[in-house]
């Protein structure tokens, strides 16, 4: 039996899914199963994956249930040591799978283990890579905060432990974020320093259309961590949004004013790994106008990386 099955859900993948799942069945370790769950896709997905002609692969087809539906139910039909996730529309790098699995069997006190990524533009064109921490004392402590430490796309983990804590419990956007706080409660996390993961932006992924969805899913994710740290019974979401304080006009407006910057920056890293990079360093200014509290740290951490890779090249002779 394979020691790692890749676990990926799907709806309405195309036109990225065929390289998402190429570049799985192309990894250096080729022993591995790959669990595709066809979450109710209508535009072609599941005649894809019919014609996909491999051993290694295993797919089920259901009704829409949601992310997390779909990953409780391909977390049930793991029988391997280890699980991975992946997207629909992402790519793996070759080693990605090799290179965790290693670390894993290395540090024994590591429940789960992600990597650093790159974005990847729709021309298949790559760039910008956020530093993410890799220790588990900075990784925890920023996913409590709200912090983007540890990107759910990438992560191995050790399949008991995901199903010692209930594999994914918060409906909607948000279940990432629990799990690995929870995992993180019982085990280390941390993070390869390495690239291993190509996440994609496109103009689905650019839009903040459930960016305040999300932000309360994890600041709930959040406080329920801290319940559970204090021996606290954990409210409901829908208790938790409703004991939230309101909001004045004024920290509506910031809010408001902080998902608009957001989307500005995600679609100016498209705008340059599309080509465009007079429009996207001008939508970058924007973003840092409209929200520069939150948005310029963003773009400095940007500027230093593209700093530190540009002092790595040779000059010409």
């Amino acid at each position: 039996m394979p020691e790692v099955t890749v676990l990926m859900s799907v709806y309405n993948g195309l036109p990225f899914l065929p390289s998402a799942v190429n570049s799985i069945l192309q990894q250096t370790l080729k022993d591995l199963t790959l669990l595709i769950v066809n979450d109710g896709s209508t535009d072609g997905t599941r005649e894809f994956l019919e014609r996909i002609d491999d051993s290694r692969v295993r797919i089920v087809n259901q009704p829409n249930q949601g992310l997390g539906g779909a990953l409780n139910v391909g977390l049930a039909m793991c029988e391997t040591e280890f699980l991975a996730r992946m997207d629909a529309d992402d790519i793996a790098l070759p080693n990605r799978i090799e290179t965790q699995l290693r670390f894993l069997r290395q540090h024994s006190e590591v429940g789960t283990v992600g990597s650093q990524f790159a974005y990847l533009g729709e021309n298949g064109r790559t760039g910008f890579s956020p530093q993410l921490p890799c220790d588990h004392e900075t990784i925890y402590a920023d996913l409590l905060r709200v912090r983007h430490a540890l990107c759910h796309a990438t992560i191995l983990c050790r399949t008991a432990l995901l199903k010692q804590i209930g594999g994914y419990r918060i409906r909607g956007v948000g279940q990432d974020w629990d799990m690995m706080l929870r995992i993180g409660e019982l085990a280390r996390l941390a993070n390869v320093d390495r690239v291993l993961y190509l996440y994609r932006l496109h103009q689905k992924s650019a839009n903040a259309t459930k960016l305040q969805e999300m932000q309360v899913a994890h600041a709930y994710a959040s406080h329920n961590a801290k319940c559970r740290a204090a021996k606290r019974t954990a409210p409901s979401l829908t208790e938790f949004t409703a004991s939230r304080p309101a909001e004045s006009l004024w920290r509506r407006i910031a809010g408001r004013a902080d998902r608009y910057a957001f989307s500005q920056y995600r679609q100016a890293l498209l705008d340059v790994l599309s080509g465009r990079k007079v429009t996207g360093y001008a939508r970058l200014g924007w973003a840092a106008i409209c929200s520069p509290q939150r948005t310029t740290p963003r773009i400095r951490r940007l500027a230093q990386r593209l700093f530190q890779k540009n002092s790595r090249i040779p000059a010409s002779a």
